[in-house]
C-alpha cells in the first residue's frame, strides 16, 4: 500500500463527517415523524418508550385541552374583566358614559374632514397634534404626554413595562377592577389594602403598602364608589411611595380637581386620563397618560404603535379645539347628578352614597332582585364587584332628564 497524501486524508475526513451528519439529520427526522400523532394519543397512553415527557407535551397540544393548557395557569385562574350586559333598553345606566352626544353639525365637520384622508395609510405614529394640544390643556409639554387606546391600554402598558414575578402591586379595593387584573397578568404579588366602611382610605395602611410597592394604584374620584381622595394624601403617598404612583382621574373633570402640578414635583406620579367620560367618546377608545418625560420615554417603548385611529384622531382634536362644549357638558351632567340624587335619597330601602362622578352609588335591599327588576322595566344599571363593602350595591349611570326619570318611576316600583 503506498503513501497516502495530506490531501487525501483530509478527503476521508471530510466523508467522514458528512455520513455522521447525514446519520444525525435521519435520527431527528425520525423524532420528528414520532411527535406526530392523533390527537389525544400522549394523554391516553403516555410517552412511548424512549420519548421524553416533553415530546408527550408537543402532543397534547393537539387537543383543546392541551392548547389551553398553554396559557398561563396564574390567566386561567382568573375571572376577567365583567362585560355588562347589553339590549335596547329605555335608560342604559349601566357603563359610566356620558348620555349626550355630539352635536350633528360637529359631526359633519369631522366626517368631511374624515372623507379626504386616505384610509389605507397608517394613522400617524404618536400623533404629534394631540399630544400638543393636551400639553397645552394642562401646561405641560408634549414630550409628558403618552397616548393609549383608551386609558385602558395604558394600565396593561404598565403592568408589562413595570411590574415583574413577584414585585408588590397595591390597590385599595373597592376600586376599578383593572389594577389588580393586570397586576396578576404581569405575575405581580397583589397589596391590598381595603377601605374603610364609609368608603374613605386607611391612610396609614396605604402609606405602609405603598412604600414597599414597586406600583401603587389610587383612583380618585374613585370607581365604583363616587368618593374623592384629597390631593394632599395624594402627596405624602408621592414623598413614601418606594415605586411609582398611578393616579387615574378618569372621571375629574366632574370632581374639577386635578393632580397635574404635582408632576412638577414628583417624578415618580403618573396621571390616568381619558375622553370616555366627560368628552363622551366612549366608542372611539381614546386615553392618555401624563409623567414625567424620561418615564413616558421609557414606556414609550412599549405602547402599541399606531394605537390611535384616523377616526378618533380627528374627533379628539376637534373636541379640545371647543372647550366650551365640553364645560357645557360637564355641568349638564354634574346638575342631573345632584337631582338624581336627591331623588334617590326619598326612594325607601335606598341608601344613597355621595358622589363626584357621573355616576352614583346605591344600597338597596336585595341588589339581585333589584337589579333583575330594573332591567325587566327596561332600565339597565350595574351590579358591583363582590367586594364585601359592596354588598346589595349597585351603580347608577347620570344619564339624561328623560332616562334618570324613568329610572327613579322603575326604582320606586322594585326597591
Amino acid at each position: 500500500m503506498g503513501t497516502r497524501t495530506r490531501s487525501e486524508d483530509a478527503s476521508d475526513e471530510r466523508l467522514r463527517r458528512r455520513r455522521r451528519k447525514s446519520a444525525k439529520d435521519r435520527n431527528l427526522r425520525r423524532r420528528g415523524r414520532r411527535r406526530i400523532k392523533p390527537a389525544g394519543a400522549a394523554a391516553k397512553d403516555g410517552p412511548r418508550p424512549g420519548e421524553s415527557g416533553a415530546d408527550a407535551a408537543v402532543s397534547d397540544a393537539s387537543t383543546v385541552e392541551g392548547s389551553v393548557g398553554r396559557i398561563k395557569p396564574e390567566v386561567r385562574r382568573l375571572a376577567g374583566y365583567p362585560a355588562p350586559p347589553q339590549g335596547e333598553m329605555i335608560a342604559k345606566l349601566n357603563q359610566n358614559e356620558n348620555p349626550y352626544d355630539l352635536p350633528p353639525e360637529m359631526k359633519d365637520e369631522i366626517l368631511e374632514s374624515m372623507r379626504a384622508l386616505q384610509w389605507t395609510r397608517y394613522p400617524i405614529f404618536d400623533p404629534p397634534e394631540l399630544r400638543q394640544k393636551l400639553s397645552s390643556r394642562f401646561g405641560l409639554n408634549p414630550d409628558q404626554i403618552l397616548l393609549g387606546n383608551g386609558s385602558n391600554q395604558l394600565i396593561y402598558l404598565l403592568g408589562s413595562a413595570v411590574v415583574s414575578p413577584g414585585d408588590a402591586v397595591m390597590v385599595a379595593p373597592p376600586t376599578f377592577s383593572l389594577f389588580d387584573l393586570v397586576g396578576r397578568i404581569a405575575y405581580g404579588r397583589i397589596v391590598a389594602v381595603d377601605q374603610n366602611p364609609d368608603f374613605t382610605l386607611d391612610g396609614d395602611r396605604v402609606l405602609e403598602a405603598a412604600a414597599g410597592a414597586k406600583l401603587s394604584f389610587l383612583c380618585s374620584p374613585n370607581n365604583p364608589t363616587g368618593q374623592v381622595i384629597p390631593i394632599a394624601f395624594l402627596e405624602e403617598v408621592l414623598k413614601r411611595a418606594g415605586g411609582l404612583v398611578v393616579w387615574d382621574e378618569a372621571y375629574g373633570e366632574f370632581w374639577g380637581e386635578t393632580a397635574v402640578p404635582l408632576l412638577a414635583r414628583h417624578p415618580n406620579l403618573l396621571i390616568l386620563k381619558t375622553f370616555s367620560k366627560a368628552f363622551g367618546l366612549a366608542g372611539l377608545r381614546i386615553g392618555y397618560l401624563m409623567a414625567h418625560p424620561a418615564l413616558v420615554t421609557e414606556l414609550r417603548k412599549v405602547n402599541i404603535p399606531f394605537n390611535i385611529n384616523l377616526m378618533s384622531l380627528l374627533v379628539a382634536v376637534k373636541l379640545l379645539e371647543n372647550p366650551g362644549w365640553i364645560a357645557e357638558q360637564v355641568r349638564k351632567i354634574i346638575g342631573e347628578r345632584n337631582r338624581l340624587s336627591a331623588a334617590m335619597e326619598k326612594v325607601s330601602g335606598i341608601t344613597v352614597y355621595p358622589s363626584a362622578t357621573n355616576f352614583i352609588l346605591m344600597k338597596t335591599r336585595d341588589s339581585g332582585a333589584v337589579f333583575n327588576g330594573l332591567k325587566a322595566l327596561g332600565v339597565l344599571v350595574r351590579p358591583t364587584e363582590p367586594h364585601p363593602l359592596l354588598q346589595n350595591c349597585l351603580r347608577v349611570t347620570v344619564g339624561t332628564p328623560d332616562e334618570n326619570e324613568a329610572f327613579i318611576a322603575a326604582l320606586r316600583k322594585v326597591a
